[in-house]
Protein backbone atom coordinates (compact mmCIF):
# COMPACT_ATOMS: atom_id res chain seq x y z
CA UNK A 1 0.00 0.00 0.00
CA UNK A 2 1.50 3.27 -1.10
CA UNK A 3 1.54 5.98 1.50
CA UNK A 4 0.61 9.64 1.03
CA UNK A 5 3.52 11.65 0.96
CA UNK A 6 1.63 15.11 1.16
CA UNK A 7 2.62 15.91 5.31
CA UNK A 8 -0.74 16.32 6.47
CA UNK A 9 -1.96 15.68 10.28
CA UNK A 10 -4.03 12.86 10.75
CA UNK A 11 -7.29 14.66 11.63
CA UNK A 12 -6.84 16.84 8.10
CA UNK A 13 -6.37 13.81 6.23
CA UNK A 14 -9.56 11.98 8.27
CA UNK A 15 -11.94 14.39 6.97
CA UNK A 16 -10.15 15.67 3.82
CA UNK A 17 -9.83 19.07 4.48
CA UNK A 18 -6.07 19.38 3.70
CA UNK A 19 -5.45 22.25 6.41
CA UNK A 20 -7.82 23.46 9.61
CA UNK A 21 -9.23 26.75 9.55
CA UNK A 22 -8.60 28.71 12.73
CA UNK A 23 -11.37 31.21 14.10
CA UNK A 24 -10.12 34.86 13.06
CA UNK A 25 -9.49 36.31 16.41
CA UNK A 26 -10.39 40.35 17.10
CA UNK A 27 -6.88 42.07 17.84
CA UNK A 28 -7.16 43.32 21.87
CA UNK A 29 -6.62 46.78 20.85
CA UNK A 30 -9.49 46.69 18.53
CA UNK A 31 -11.63 45.54 21.28
CA UNK A 32 -10.05 47.76 23.81
CA UNK A 33 -11.13 50.87 21.27
CA UNK A 34 -14.56 50.03 20.56
CA UNK A 35 -15.26 49.39 24.59
CA UNK A 36 -13.85 53.18 24.74
CA UNK A 37 -15.53 54.46 21.54
CA UNK A 38 -18.79 53.24 21.72
CA UNK A 39 -19.56 55.08 25.33
CA UNK A 40 -17.92 58.25 23.98
CA UNK A 41 -20.04 58.44 20.92
CA UNK A 42 -23.10 58.16 22.87
CA UNK A 43 -21.93 60.41 25.58
CA UNK A 44 -21.21 62.65 23.10
CA UNK A 45 -24.59 62.53 21.54
CA UNK A 46 -26.45 63.23 24.12
CA UNK A 47 -24.73 66.39 24.95
CA UNK A 48 -24.71 67.72 21.36
CA UNK A 49 -28.88 66.45 21.52
CA UNK A 50 -29.77 68.37 24.83
CA UNK A 51 -27.35 71.57 23.80
CA UNK A 52 -28.81 72.10 20.52
CA UNK A 53 -32.40 71.22 22.20
CA UNK A 54 -32.14 74.98 23.46
CA UNK A 55 -31.32 76.17 19.90
CA UNK A 56 -34.43 74.37 18.04
CA UNK A 57 -37.09 74.68 20.56
CA UNK A 58 -38.40 77.60 22.39
CA UNK A 59 -38.18 77.88 26.42
CA UNK A 60 -40.63 77.48 28.78
CA UNK A 61 -41.77 80.98 30.68
CA UNK A 62 -40.87 79.56 33.95
CA UNK A 63 -37.74 77.72 32.52
CA UNK A 64 -33.84 78.96 33.68
CA UNK A 65 -32.81 80.06 30.52
CA UNK A 66 -35.82 82.75 30.09
CA UNK A 67 -35.33 83.49 33.79
CA UNK A 68 -31.67 84.47 33.03
CA UNK A 69 -32.69 86.42 29.98
CA UNK A 70 -35.42 88.14 31.57
CA UNK A 71 -33.04 89.31 34.13
CA UNK A 72 -30.35 90.48 31.62
CA UNK A 73 -32.93 92.34 30.54
CA UNK A 74 -34.08 94.12 33.35
CA UNK A 75 -30.53 94.88 34.61
CA UNK A 76 -29.96 96.97 31.25
CA UNK A 77 -33.24 98.56 32.23
CA UNK A 78 -31.70 98.88 36.03
CA UNK A 79 -34.31 97.11 37.40
CA UNK A 80 -33.63 94.24 39.57
CA UNK A 81 -36.89 92.07 41.42
CA UNK A 82 -36.72 90.36 44.41
CA UNK A 83 -37.76 87.35 42.73
CA UNK A 84 -39.00 86.13 39.57
CA UNK A 85 -42.18 84.46 40.51
CA UNK A 86 -44.88 83.79 39.38
CA UNK A 87 -44.01 83.53 35.55
CA UNK A 88 -47.27 82.27 33.85
CA UNK A 89 -47.62 81.42 29.84
CA UNK A 90 -50.26 83.30 28.18
CA UNK A 91 -50.11 81.68 24.71
CA UNK A 92 -47.92 79.05 22.99
CA UNK A 93 -47.15 77.89 19.99
CA UNK A 94 -44.88 75.89 17.58
CA UNK A 95 -43.09 79.53 16.62
CA UNK A 96 -44.09 82.07 19.54
CA UNK A 97 -44.25 81.72 23.61
CA UNK A 98 -46.34 84.69 25.07
CA UNK A 99 -45.66 85.10 28.76
CA UNK A 100 -46.32 87.46 31.60
CA UNK A 101 -44.56 88.15 35.20
CA UNK A 102 -45.58 90.45 37.76
CA UNK A 103 -41.93 91.28 40.02
CA UNK A 104 -41.84 92.79 42.89
CA UNK A 105 -38.97 95.89 43.43
CA UNK A 106 -37.01 96.06 47.12
CA UNK A 107 -38.58 99.27 47.36
CA UNK A 108 -42.03 97.86 47.28
CA UNK A 109 -43.46 98.69 44.05
CA UNK A 110 -44.49 96.18 41.37
CA UNK A 111 -42.98 96.03 37.61
CA UNK A 112 -45.90 94.02 35.45
CA UNK A 113 -43.98 92.53 32.42
CA UNK A 114 -45.82 90.96 29.06
CA UNK A 115 -42.87 89.55 26.70
CA UNK A 116 -42.27 86.76 24.26
CA UNK A 117 -40.11 84.07 22.51
CA UNK A 118 -40.29 83.40 18.97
Amino acid sequence: MPQDASPQSPASRRSGDPSPQLTPRVPRRRLAARLIVIPLIGIIAGLSYYGLHDRFFLPECDSERAKRTLADVLKQLKLEPSRYAPLTTVSSSKTQIMCKATLPLPDGGNVVIDYSFY
